[in-house]
């Protein structure tokens, strides 16, 4: 048997005067050390923790005005705050259309549907500025809708549903029943007197979507309301 003698290891200097390079090869702590320890060189909260666990991004005040151990830089300076956006704004891109709705005494602004709805938006677009009357439906639930009578969009049904979201502004090209633009508030199942239809979606409420109930009961109970669609 061969025998061979292992260099005692020094154990007692103080892993703060370490070189980087053999901290990487420590042996693993415990839970309890690894939380008064714990550095993280990405954000910048070196050194050790304060008593009781590390030590919160947002208590280190100075990490920002120093680079972070191991050669890491401190990210947060790079960093930018996202700006604010009003309610909606995660919806829009430069891209896109918009839409101005003026129903009643509230002002919306919708997202056409190009992507979804091509054929439908173009042909809505050669109608505006759309200048009508908004009344309450008698048959398809929450919502309100704007009779076009004789006029065709002529397109075919594209993005259609007969289940709109509030908001989700539905037009029906004609067919069974009269060319329609359906505006719901709440549950909506599009119906006419002849049964259940299906309109285009070519267009959703992305501000003033807190106003869309109040929109209804102005319909229902104070009856007709002005209605105008025209690009934002």
């Amino acid at each position: 048997m061969v025998m061979a003698r292992v260099r005692d290891v020094d154990v007692e200097r103080d892993a703060a005067e370490e070189p980087v390079a053999e901290l990487e090869h420590e042996a693993i702590a415990s839970r309890r050390e690894v939380g008064r320890e714990l550095a993280d060189a990405t954000f910048g909260v070196g050194g050790r923790a304060r008593e009781g666990g590390a030590v919160p991004l947002q208590d280190d005040r100075h990490a920002g005005r120093r680079t972070a151990g191991r050669g890491v830089e401190d990210v947060r300076r790079q960093r930018r705050a996202a700006p604010s956006c009003p309610h909606g704004a995660a919806y829009r891109t430069p891209a896109m259309r918009m839409l101005r709705i003026t129903a009643g005494r509230f002002t919306f602004v919708a997202r056409l549907e190009e992507e979804k709805a091509p054929r439908t938006c173009e042909a809505i677009r050669k109608l505006l500025p759309l200048r009508s009357k908004l009344v309450h439906c008698r048959w398809s639930g929450e919502s309100t809708w704007v009779p076009l009578g004789a006029k065709r969009l002529g397109v075919e049904p594209e993005n259609h549903t007969s289940h709109p979201a509030p908001g989700q502004v539905l037009v029906y090209p004609g067919g069974l029943s009269e060319m329609e633009i359906l505006f719901p508030y709440g549950a909506t199942m599009f119906s006419s007197r002849v049964g259940q239809l299906a309109g285009n979606h070519f267009a959703t409420v992305v501000e003033g979507n807190e106003h869309l109930a109040e929109v209804g009961r102005l319909a229902l109970w104070e009856g007709a309301q002005d209605f105008n669609i025209e690009l934002a």
